[in-house]
């Protein structure tokens, strides 16, 4: 059985270097994919234990999106993450920021 936030045995909060690394290396789908994965194990170890998400991995799933032109995409991950349980603070309200830019991007 899987412990809540660990994805192949290491909890997601390890996995920082290696999404820039891949990020640095032009490795863009193999970030997004592993980011993916890190959103669902902070998703449901926020959920399991009464926590919120942590908004760094959404924040560079956003960025990437937007680098490979993708602004579905880019829309769907800030707005999955707007329904999550998040702290107070600078970067969830960047996130909120993001969000409300592309949703009036959308509607013109």
């Amino acid at each position: 059985m899987s412990k809540l936030g660990f994805v192949d045995g290491r909890h997601y909060s390890a996995y920082v270097v290696e999404v820039r690394h891949l990020k640095r290396v032009g490795d863009f789908d193999g970030a997004k994919e592993l980011l993916l994965r890190l959103v669902d194990a902070s998703e449901a170890e926020a959920e399991g234990g009464g926590w919120w998400v942590d908004p760094w991995y959404y924040e560079h799933l956003a960025i990437i999106y937007r680098k490979k032109k993708q602004p579905a995409d880019e829309l769907a991950i800030l707005e999955r993450y707007e329904r999550q349980a998040k702290a107070l603070g600078a970067v969830p309200e960047r996130l909120a920021k993001r969000l409300a830019g592309l949703r009036a991007e959308a509607a013109r």
